[in-house]
C-alpha cells in the first residue's frame, strides 16, 4: 500500500502535476516589483525562495514567500484546472536574483534576473527582444533557439510580445498552450516577458490570455492586461488592443482604452525632455504593404482592416509624436518610412540613406509577426508594395529594439533560420 502511494506521488510529480512549470517573469505597475508566475495542477501551497547576489543587499540570504493562486479551468468540454500561482518580491537594480518556486513535492529549477525594473530613474541604454506571432513547430523552436544563444551574449531588459501565442493557448484543452509556454521558459523565467494580445486570444472572450498573462494593473484596464504602459531608461512604451477597433459590439471598451491612451501620452508628452522617445506596440497593422495584383478582400489584414485601425489611431499617434511603431499579425517583416495619411513624409530622397532618419517628421512602422508558428506564412510579400515601404522578407525571425540615449534609438531584425541580422534602422534627433 505505501509503495503504491509512493509510486502514485512519483507520477505526479513527473507528470508535472506539483511541479511548477510555465514559470515567467513581468514587471508591476509598480516601481521596484518583479512578479513571478507559474502553474501547478493540484491545490497546493507553493512558496516562491529568492536572494540577491552580487550586490550590497539585505536580501544577500535566501528569503521566502508564500505565493497566491486561483484557479483556471482550460477545458472546453470537460473541466480541466490548473492552479496559476504568483508572487511579487521587491527588487533592486543593482542586483541580480536567484529564486525557486514550489513545494515540498516538487520544484522549480533555479532562475536568474535583473532587478531593473520600469520606473527606477535608471536612464541607462535599454535592450529589448520584440516579438510577436510565436507558435510551435520548426519555425518557432529555430526563434527559441536564436535568442537563447543571444541572452547568453547580451544583457537585455525584457521580451515585448505583441499578440498571438502559441497557436492556439485554447487548443486541445489549452494543451498547446501549456506546452508553448514550457518551450518558453528558458526565456520568460529570466526576462521580463511582456504581452499584449492578438487576435488567436479572442476565444471565450480571451480567457486563456486574461489568467495566464498578468500584466501591469491601471484603473481602466481593470487587470484585464489588454493595455497598458511603463517608462523604462529614456522611452515610454506603451502597448494596446487593437482587436476592439475591428469588433462593432466593442464601442464602449474602444471608449475606455482611447481615453486613456490619450491621457497616458499626454504625460508621457509633458515628461519628453527626460524620456524623448515614445514607443507603441499593438498587434493589428496600421500601416503594410496591399499587393493590388490580388483581390482587395485577400488583402484583408492591410486593406480594410488597416483602414479600420488607422481610423481610430493614426491622429492620436501623429498628434502625439510616436516615435516608433510596431505591428505584428502579418507573418512577414516590412520596414517603412515616416508615414501620416498613407504618405511618406521622409526628406531622404535618393534612397541612399533608408537605414537612418533623422528629426522623421512622422512615425515609422515596422511589421514584426513572423517569429514562426504553425500557420506558416498568412499573407505573402506584395510583389507591389507601396511607395514608404523600405524592406520586406518573409524571413521568420524576431527584433531587438535597444535605446542608447537621448539621441539614438537602434532597431534590427534578425533572421532565426540564417541567424544574422537582416535589416536595421537608426532614428536621430539631433536636438
Amino acid at each position: 500500500m505505501l509503495v503504491s502511494f509512493l509510486l502514485l506521488q512519483v507520477g505526479f510529480i513527473n507528470a508535472g502535476y506539483v511541479t511548477p512549470e510555465q514559470l515567467r517573469l513581468s514587471f508591476t505597475n509598480k516601481t521596484g516589483e518583479m512578479r513571478i508566475t507559474w502553474v501547478v495542477y493540484t491545490p497546493i501551497t507553493n512558496y516562491l525562495y529568492y536572494q540577491a547576489i552580487l550586490c550590497n543587499s539585505s536580501h544577500s540570504s535566501w528569503q521566502s514567500t508564500e505565493s497566491s493562486y486561483y484557479s483556471f479551468d482550460q477545458g472546453t468540454v470537460f473541466v480541466k484546472l490548473q492552479y496559476i500561482h504568483s508572487a511579487v518580491i521587491q527588487v533592486d537594480p543593482a542586483c541580480i536574483y536567484q529564486y525557486y518556486a514550489g513545494s515540498w513535492l516538487g520544484w522549480s529549477p533555479i532562475y536568474e534576473f535583473s532587478g531593473r525594473t520600469p520606473d527606477d530613474n535608471d536612464l541607462d541604454p535599454t535592450d529589448f527582444i520584440i516579438v510577436a506571432d510565436w507558435g510551435g513547430g520548426s519555425q518557432g523552436k529555430f526563434t527559441k533557439e536564436l535568442l537563447l544563444k543571444q541572452m547568453r551574449l547580451r544583457k537585455f531588459d525584457a521580451v515585448l510580445h505583441a499578440g498571438d501565442f502559441a497557436y492556439d493557448l485554447d487548443e486541445f484543452d489549452g494543451l498547446v498552450g501549456d506546452s508553448w509556454l514550457n518551450m518558453i521558459q528558458p526565456v520568460s523565467a529570466k526576462l521580463p516577458y511582456m504581452a499584449l494580445p492578438g487576435n488567436h486570444e479572442n476565444f471565450h472572450n480571451s480567457s486563456h490570455y486574461k489568467n495566464r498573462f498578468i500584466m501591469p494593473y491601471n484603473e481602466a484596464n481593470q487587470g484585464t492586461g489588454f493595455f497598458y504602459s511603463f517608462n523604462m531608461g529614456r522611452t515610454h512604451y506603451v502597448m494596446i488592443d487593437t482587436e476592439i477597433y475591428l469588433d462593432d459590439d466593442s464601442y464602449a471598451e474602444c471608449m475606455t482604452q482611447t481615453n486613456w491612451l490619450k491621457q497616458d501620452l499626454k504625460r508621457a508628452n509633458e515628461e519628453r525632455e527626460k524620456r524623448p522617445w515614445i514607443v507603441m506596440l499593438t498587434h493589428r497593422n496600421m500601416y503594410c504593404s496591399v499587393d493590388w495584383l490580388r483581390r482587395f478582400k485577400k488583402n484583408g489584414d492591410c486593406g480594410a482592416d488597416a483602414m479600420g485601425i488607422r481610423k481610430n489611431l493614426e491622429d492620436i499617434v501623429y498628434e502625439n509624436k510616436v516615435d516608433l511603431f510596431l505591428q505584428a499579425h502579418v507573418h512577414q517583416y516590412e520596414r517603412n518610412s515616416p508615414i501620416y495619411k498613407n504618405q511618406s513624409v521622409s526628406i531622404k530622397d535618393d534612397g541612399s540613406l533608408q537605414h537612418v532618419f533623422v528629426d522623421p517628421q512622422a512615425t515609422i512602422y515596422i511589421t514584426n509577426g513572423n517569429a514562426g508558428n504553425i500557420e506558416g506564412h498568412n499573407d505573402p510579400v506584395s510583389s507591389t508594395p507601396q511607395k514608404w515601404s523600405l524592406f520586406r522578407t518573409e524571413d521568420y525571425g524576431y527584433g531587438r529594439l535597444v535605446v542608447y540615449n537621448q539621441t539614438h534609438l537602434y532597431y534590427e531584425q534578425y533572421s532565426s533560420i540564417t541567424q544574422s541580422t537582416i535589416d536595421y534602422l537608426w532614428i536621430i534627433k539631433s536636438s
